[in-house]
């Protein structure tokens, strides 16, 4: 007995490092902290206090629901969503995959990522950003906001 539950234990711990969190989940849910750390009060005060907008992008770097610590919010309006239908859409886990040109030779390659069939590797975190989060990531292509020519 003492022998069998050494050999699933020497198993469980194999197949444990097989599985382990080397492969970053692009698209898996995750939920970040609140704008203002407040919930969201759609109409209150004349405002969407809380809310996530759909004219901005959060992205929160400590994420622990994210293999890649990376959560992002991408223009999920949320103050007029009101049965959540559209947050798997613009609530997801992300990772890094590109850096400006300026961050190139001292970006180890490894830290990047490849995004997924159905995303697109988007320029949203730029100057106003820290060295450690600017640069691109991964977006859901179908919410991908091109600009358009005045």
């Amino acid at each position: 007995m003492k022998r069998l539950a050494s050999l699933v234990g020497v198993v469980a711990i194999g197949l444990l490092g097989a599985t382990g969190c080397a492969t970053e989940v692009v698209g898996d849910p995750c939920a970040p902290g609140r704008p203002m750390n407040q919930p969201c009060s759609p109409g209150r005060d004349g405002g969407s206090a809380g809310c996530f907008l759909g004219t901005e992008i959060y992205i929160e770097t400590q994420s622990l629901e994210c293999r890649s610590r990376i959560c992002l919010v991408y223009r999920y309006p949320e103050e007029t969503d009101r049965t959540g239908a559209e947050r798997p859409k613009h609530v997801y886990c992300t990772c890094r995959c590109g850096v400006p040109p300026s961050l190139a030779a001292t970006t180890e390659s490894s830290v990047l990522c490849t995004c997924p069939d159905t995303f697109s590797c988007v320029s949203i975190a730029g100057e106003q950003y820290n060295e450690g989060v600017r640069g691109s990531y991964c977006v859901r292509t179908s919410t991908v906001q091109t600009a358009t020519a005045p």
